[in-house]
């Protein structure tokens, strides 16, 4: 699967932007340097606010978060992983609590919620689902071998796609559930 030449020339150009990371090691330390000095430090320059595996997007009125969760067969020489994305409103989070005190102040985008977040105009998605072809994807980096094309990639997938969702939904009032 080829991405359109537009997408390519913007994952180029993110790329070319990013600090070099030294690929060698096992796949789990060149991820680990990919979100520690590629991807974290631009999300932080977009506007999330977070480190390590959860960002969160600033909203009065939602909970915006994106987590990297790793697939749980990785091995030294191959690391996949997923990026999941969560947006549901503060209120509706709430009164989930209050029916259910065991759920954390706050949703983490890397846990499954039995609710129902779509229903008041909320969010629950994978971000190789709300790439452009639908199609689900995972992404893979490889021990030795530098992440840049990789981190570029995802980076330009949640700057087209995440990032629009977030800023629309981040002061605006949700759907009526």
């Amino acid at each position: 699967m080829s991405l359109p030449f537009v997408e390519r020339s913007e994952v180029r150009r993110v790329r070319d932007m990013l600090a070099p990371v030294e690929p060698g090691g096992s796949a789990r330390q060149v991820y680990g340097a990919m979100l520690e000095h590629q991807i974290a430090p631009t999300l932080r320059e977009w506007g999330l606010d977070g480190d390590g595996e959860r960002f969160d997007y600033p909203s009065r009125v939602w909970h915006l978060s994106l987590a990297f969760v790793p697939v749980s067969w990785n091995t030294v020489s191959r690391f996949q992983f997923d990026v999941n994305v969560i947006a549901v409103s503060r209120v509706a989070w709430q009164q989930w609590r209050a029916h259910e005190p065991s759920l954390p102040e706050s949703p983490d985008a890397a846990v499954y919620y039995a609710q129902d977040f779509v229903a008041g105009g909320g969010l629950v998605a994978r971000l190789g689902e709300l790439q452009r072809d639908g199609l689900d994807r995972r992404w893979t980096v490889h021990g030795g071998v530098d992440p840049a094309p990789v981190a570029a990639e995802v980076l330009t997938g949640l700057k087209r796609r995440v990032l629009p969702q977030f800023a629309g939904r981040a002061e605006a009032r949700p759907l009526p559930a």
